[in-house]
């Protein structure tokens, strides 16, 4: 804890008063903001604080004195993966975990985006008809500690936690069995599910014992599964850093996925990106195609593996252009769009000198946004409409502030849970001028 000249006790007892972004609670105490960890907003709780600043405070429940309505059993204890973060609200009813991120983006779009306008978050398909949001990710993480036991990682922390099962993953990953081996010489695990099979991406050096494991594993499941090995190399790149290594085991290293309301598949490579939730790709494919409805020509910004370039084009039928820096992603694209009236380019958007010309530009940067450089191009170009799908409501928050300014206008925005129990939400936002 740092030391600020008045330090609060270890422990207190607060009113929690409101919520925060990050899915952390908000109370406060002798004038400073605690930002606290396992609260609802109405509830008395006892904390213990875990860091204290001049201004703030955080902390974390130990004992609920006046419980929430909404309030549940830590989910994490059912699933044998007590104490894993990652899944900030495991002790809050699902649909009001949903409430409690309207009010976080609320305060992100009104006072860091001085938006007139916030979004109301509704839930995927699967929740909606009555899931529990336990079983959503087809993407998913596992630590492998130092003896080789997979795991997920304690909240903010690097410790390694055993699991009984894998929390928030489709049940196609959980059925694997992965985080039941013993793996020497792995460090990580990224598991990655498509519509029939998927890719394991195992990270560091590992035994010829751990090898075997991993096959047999996916030798047994349903679908056809790709194993890869990423190693460190001895040599390094113009950058200083050490090369890494992708060596394929078994299969052809590709996640295929098909999308409700498209008519043909992507295949995505084994660590490429694609949307986390089992719905997310068709739920805002089907939006940034209504959102573009009308649209000449549209530019897809960070088109990744052409999702919407694909849907857009084949849906209404007009020339659509795609950027992305991963040529791999790109490549895949490309495959996908054969036939459609799209081109697509590698190419850094940060990068551009300009863009090319379009009415309409869709947007789907990283966590990060699109900040001040890409801004300056939209406000250069020919725009007259941008679709910005963002998964981050501070960053979309600031971009479009910065827009507005430049001459835009929100015109609509909406949100979607598509992290369910997790502290984030996607946006979708229309800009116009």
């Amino acid at each position: 804890m740092t030391d600020t000249g008045t330090e609060a006790p270890a422990e207190l007892v607060l009113e929690i008063t409101g919520q925060a972004a990050g899915g952390e609670s908000i109370a406060r105490h002798d004038g400073r903001v605690v930002f606290v960890t396992g609260g609802i907003p109405g509830e008395t709780v006892r904390v213990r604080i875990t860091e204290e600043r001049t201004r703030l405070l955080r902390a974390e429940v130990t004992a609920v004195l006046e419980a929430s309505p909404h309030r549940v059993a830590d989910r994490r204890t059912a699933l044998g993966a007590a104490g894993v973060g990652g899944i900030e609200f495991a002790h809050v009813a699902l649909a009001h975990s949903r409430a409690l991120k309207q009010q976080a983006a609320a305060d992100q779009f009104t006072r860091l985006g001085r938006l007139d306008r916030v979004p109301e978050i509704a839930a995927a398909p699967r929740e909606a008809a009555g899931g529990t949001g336990l079983d959503w990710r087809t993407r998913v993480q596992l630590a492998v500690d130092e003896r080789g036991r997979p795991g997920m990682l304690a909240a903010r922390s690097r410790r390694v936690v055993p699991v009984d099962t894998l929390p928030l993953a489709v049940p196609e990953l959980d059925a694997l069995d992965l985080h039941r081996l013993t793996l020497p010489g792995i460090s990580r695990l990224e598991l990655a599910a498509g519509s029939d099979g998927g890719a394991v991406v195992a990270h560091g050096r590992p035994t010829g014992e751990a090898e075997d494991a991993l096959r047999g594993a996916l030798a047994g499941a349903a679908g056809e599964w790709s194993l890869l090995v990423r190693s460190r190399g001895a040599r390094r790149n113009r950058g200083g850093r050490a090369r890494t290594e992708l060596r394929q085991l078994t299969g052809d290293g590709r996640v295929r996925h098909r999308v409700a309301g498209i008519d043909r598949g992507f295949e995505i490579a084994a660590d490429g990106f694609w949307q986390v939730h089992v719905d997310a790709a068709a739920v805002l494919a089907e939006r940034v195609v209504a959102e573009t409805a009308g649209a000449r020509r549209v530019l897809d910004l960070y088109c990744g593996a052409g999702l919407f370039s694909v849907a857009v084009a084949e849906t209404h039928g007009i020339p659509v252009t795609g950027i992305e820096g991963s040529a791999t992603a790109i490549a895949s694209a490309r495959d996908a769009a054969a036939g459609l009236p799209v081109e697509f380019g590698v190419a850094r958007v940060e990068e551009l000198s300009a863009l090319p010309e379009a009415d309409t530009v869709v947007l789907d940067p990283p966590r990060a946004g699109v900040g001040p450089e890409v801004v300056r191009l939209l406000l250069d170009s020919s725009a007259q409409r941008i679709v910005y799908v963002s998964c981050d409501g501070a960053t979309f928050a600031r971009d479009a502030r910065a827009l507005v300014e430049g001459g835009f206008r929100l015109v609509r925005t909406r949100g979607f849970d598509l992290f369910p129990l997790t502290a984030h939400a996607e946006f979708l936002s229309v800009l116009e001028r």
